[in-house]
């Protein structure tokens, strides 16, 4: 009883059931323990690279990435059900109308009485047309809750987009920048195979002459036959890479990628400036569609609790409706009518106490869903920016290392012009300079890959 003159009360002051959502405390740090400033990051964050061909791939992968395509789709399916939602609260109606010719039975009702009554039809016609309308009062703002839980949705679908794209450009970048080190990493790889071709020729005629034993051939064998083993497994990797582009773009991966046809510039991208982690973190379209999905869990525990107080609804029907067709525009035909109604799950508390825990128990792990989806960018942005510093280290050593190898190459070069050092030690230097080539152009693609990978952390 008690509980039924609370409703009562709550329903005369036509309130809206449950409470306004409230955007809880981000369990995060004021401040990152990772360096950098407070500017936000561009939106066109590849376009630091300076590449025009990875400008054309990331473009085309906007316009024609399935992702992309499938995360758009389900923003007009979000759109769609939050129009739905929003027009629940206004009143609703149709227009029908139909025609009928009825033969009753002889043997039933009051068909029976054409078998005494000769002149009392057996059969007749009856048509009728009307409208009718109808309009739920929502007082306890159940519908209202739905609309707000809809317009959540379509936000979580919304930002469903802005992910897809953040995954789609930052997995395009990576895909691309490391099939840029890759083939880098392949041409120095070629020039070391043939440098080390060219010494072992030179070690086989040493042995034909007896200048060098059998054995002398053997390691040579072997570090060209690994040269050759990682070429090769560098062309590979670079069609993996190549592939995973034209997926990327919405194209067969059979297909040739004219992009992929230019010459290969290799242009150092900015770092990326941290802002404060608050403004980070909801700018991340993961975090902000679990924050989406938390607020229509809090709008859906109004809408179940909402299930406590009566609902109201008015509806009326105005036609026409006659057994004769000549007389359905007759003012004898009209017929209208006007209903309050009343529906009250008075006696169903108990089932709603259960519906108004379930949608609790949702709103908690919506909010547990939250909070960890805030917990691990933040752990994101730490991770990507500490193994960014450490891939800027690694990049600046082998870059000191394939410089000093390259001028060990060419003072060699200097010395054997003027008949100071052996071929075989010429192309010595000329192998150890391509190898370190090639690792500094892995320690440069690395070095890209961390910095896409801090702007995917931002939420870019």
């Amino acid at each position: 009883m008690k509980r039924a003159c609370v409703l009562g009360v709550v329903l005369l002051a036509g309130c809206t059931a449950g409470t306004a959502y409230r955007a809880p405390e981000l369990p995060i740090a004021s401040a990152w323990r990772a360096a950098g400033g407070t500017m936000p990051a561009p939106t066109e964050w590849w376009r630091g690279f300076g590449d025009a061909a990875l400008d054309a791939l990331e473009t085309r992968a906007g316009a024609a990435n399935l992702d992309i395509a499938q995360a758009l789709a389900r923003v007009d399916q979000a759109r769609g059900a939050a129009r739905g939602a929003a027009a629940a609260r206004y009143p609703g109606g149709d227009v029908g109308g139909y025609a009928a010719r009825v033969t009753q039975t002889l043997d039933a009702g009051t068909g029976q009485l054409s078998r005494y009554v000769p002149s009392f039809p057996r059969s007749f016609g009856e048509e009728q047309i009307g409208g009718r309308l109808s309009w739920d009062l929502d007082f306890a703002g159940g519908i209202r809750r739905q609309q707000e839980a809809a317009r959540a949705q379509l936000a979580g679908a919304e930002a469903g987009v802005a992910a897809a794209r953040l995954a789609v450009s930052a997995e395009l970048a990576d895909s691309y920048l490391q099939w840029r080190g890759l083939t880098a990493e392949g041409a120095a790889a070629r020039a070391r195979v043939t440098a080390l071709t060219r010494r072992q020729a030179i070690m086989a005629v040493r042995v034909r002459t007896g200048a060098a034993p059998r054995e002398a051939l053997d390691p040579g064998i072997v570090a060209l036959a690994q040269a050759e083993a990682a070429a090769a497994a560098l062309d590979a990797a670079s069609e993996g890479q190549r592939a995973r582009i034209a997926v990327l773009i919405g194209q067969s991966p059979s297909l040739a990628i004219a992009a992929l046809a230019a010459p290969v510039t290799v242009t150092e991208a900015p770092d990326p400036a941290l802002g404060l982690p608050a403004d980070v973190l909801r700018r991340r379209p993961d975090v902000a569609a679990a924050e989406a999905r938390l607020i229509a869990a809090h709008a859906g525990v109004g809408a179940a609790l909402a299930e406590y107080y009566p609902k109201l609804s008015l509806s009326g029907m105005l036609g026409l409706d006659s057994t004769h067709l000549a007389s359905l525009v007759s003012g004898d035909a009209l017929a209208a009518q006007a209903v309050l109604g009343l529906r009250w799950r008075l006696f169903d508390f108990a089932r709603i106490d259960a519906e108004v825990r379930a949608a609790h128990g949702r709103e908690g792990e919506a909010l547990a869903a939250y909070r960890a989806a805030v917990l691990r960018a933040a752990g994101d942005v730490e991770t990507s920016f500490a193994a960014l510093a450490a891939a800027h280290v690694r990049a600046a050593m082998m870059l000191r290392a394939g410089h000093a190898a390259a001028d060990a190459a060419a003072i060699a070069a200097r010395a054997y012009a003027a008949g100071g050092i052996s071929r075989d030690a010429l192309l010595a230097a000329t192998e150890t300079a391509a190898a370190a080539d090639g690792q500094a152009a892995a320690a440069r693609a690395d070095e890209a890959s961390a910095i896409v990978a801090c702007y995917r952390a931002l939420g870019s």
